[in-house]
């Protein structure tokens, strides 16, 4: 968890980066490696009933490019 954010998970080790953002009941996961994202989503769908809307456009009303 971010220091600065409940919100916010960070897993950070030397070779990659992968970030969390959870609101409300909407979850934003990136990293550095799609290999790495679909993995935590796989281990997230497991445990959740999750839809995956794939490319991000638009979060909190901010466009995302």
């Amino acid at each position: 968890m971010s220091k600065f954010d409940n919100s916010l998970f960070i897993r950070r080790n030397s070779s990659d980066l992968i970030l969390i953002i959870i609101y409300v009941e909407d979850l934003v996961i990136g990293g550095d490696y799609l290999v790495d994202i679909n993995k935590v989503k796989m281990l997230v769908s497991r445990m959740f009933g999750m839809k995956d809307i794939y490319e991000l456009h638009c979060f909190m009303g901010i466009t995302v490019i």
